[in-house]
C-alpha cells in the first residue's frame, strides 16, 4: 500500500536541491585541485598518485550520493516520494528529514544489510570501506 508524503514536499525538494548543489560544488573543487597540480618532481609522484586515488574514491562516493538525490527528486515528481521501495509503506518523516534521499524505511534498510550501496544512515558505501 502506497502512502506518498504529501505535506512538506516543498521542504524535501529544497533539502534535496541544496544537497545536490553542495555535492556538485564539492566535485568541481576536487577536479580543479587535481588540474592545478600540473607537473611535479619525480620524488613527489607517489604522494600525488595516492592523493589522486583517494580523491577518485571520494568522487565515487559523491556520485553515488548524487544519484540517490536525483532518484529522490524523480520520486518526488512521480508522487512516490516517502514510500519504502521494499515494503511500500511510508518512510517516517523523521527519517526523511535526516535523509531526504532515503530509499527504504529503517526496518527494510536493516534487513537489506550493509552490502547494499548505502549504510543505515543512507551514506553511500564502497567495497573498500571509504565511507565518510
Amino acid at each position: 500500500m502506497k502512502h506518498p508524503v504529501a505535506s512538506g514536499n516543498r521542504n524535501y525538494r529544497e533539502m534535496l536541491l541544496s544537497k545536490r548543489h553542495d555535492v556538485l560544488a564539492g566535485l568541481g573543487m576536487k577536479f580543479d585541485t587535481l588540474a592545478r597540480m600540473g607537473r611535479v618532481a619525480e620524488e613527489d609522484q607517489a604522494q600525488i598518485t595516492h592523493d589522486e586515488f583517494v580523491s577518485l574514491r571520494l568522487n565515487r562516493l559523491d556520485y553515488l550520493q548524487l544519484r540517490m538525490i536525483e532518484e529522490a527528486l524523480d520520486r518526488l515528481n512521480s508522487g512516490d516520494f516517502g514510500t519504502c521501495l521494499a515494503c511500500e509503506e511510508p518512510i517516517p518523516a523523521k527519517r526523511l528529514k535526516a535523509l531526504p534521499w532515503a530509499r527504504y524505511c529503517v526496518t527494510c534498510q536493516e534487513s537489506i544489510g550493509a552490502d547494499m550501496d548505502q549504510d543505515a544512515r543512507g551514506t553511500p558505501r564502497l567495497a573498500v570501506g571509504l565511507a565518510d
